[in-house]
């Protein structure tokens, strides 16, 4: 990986608002190319996970919630922020069952990406669940409201596209399980796996 183009100078930052969800700092960084500095404005959010759970008839286990920032309901797959130093897979497993009541396999990781690098400092796991079935009562958070709804695996490529699912996170999410399950994407962990990936 090549060093970042731009470099801290911590001595100007400042924390601006800090609160149980986010910490919002200015960070100050100065350019080694040109020698200047700019002031950056950054969100620290704790890390998250995407959960993809496949029932053994290939449903797609989705949720419907109100999102603050669009002021709509959103179609989303199961998910939510990490513990400080929570492994992915145990959080991505907890939040399924609590958002849905739905528990399968053992969780195999998609990969993590940059929530949205330009403002925030958290990362999103993707993970895949299969063969979930409901065995549990759910458990909401005292905010949260949600409706379970699952939908045919056919039906995703249709549904991003008419914008019935629309948070960028969750499209990332199921078109990174697609190409997967598709063969188009390997990860190190198929390779030392050498296991089917489509669950059919």
């Amino acid at each position: 990986m090549t060093e970042p183009t731009w470099t801290p100078e911590p001595q100007a930052d400042a924390t601006l608002e800090e609160n149980w969800l986010f910490r919002l700092r200015r960070e100050r960084f100065r350019s080694t190319t040109s020698g200047r500095s700019h002031d950056y404005y950054v969100v620290h959010l704790a890390d998250a996970v995407n959960v993809i759970a496949i029932t053994p008839d290939r449903r797609i286990v989705l949720v419907r919630q109100f999102r603050a920032g669009s002021r709509r309901d959103s179609l989303e797959t199961p998910g939510g922020l990490l513990n400080i130093d929570e492994n992915p897979l145990v959080a991505g497993a907890r939040e399924l069952r609590e958002e849905t009541g739905y528990v399968g396999d053992p969780p195999q990781s998609l990969g993590t990406v940059w929530s949205n690098p330009s403002i925030l400092s958290s990362k999103i796991t993707t993970i895949v669940v299969e063969n979930a079935l409901p065995v549990a009562a759910t458990a909401f958070d005292d905010h949260e409201e949600l409706q379970l709804v699952t939908i045919s695996e056919s039906d995703v490529y249709s549904m991003i596209a008419d914008g019935r699912i629309d948070h960028s996170l969750v499209v990332q999410g199921l078109l990174t399980w697609m190409a997967w399950r598709d063969g188009r994407l390997r990860l190190e962990h198929d390779r030392d796996a050498g296991s089917d990936r489509s669950g059919r």
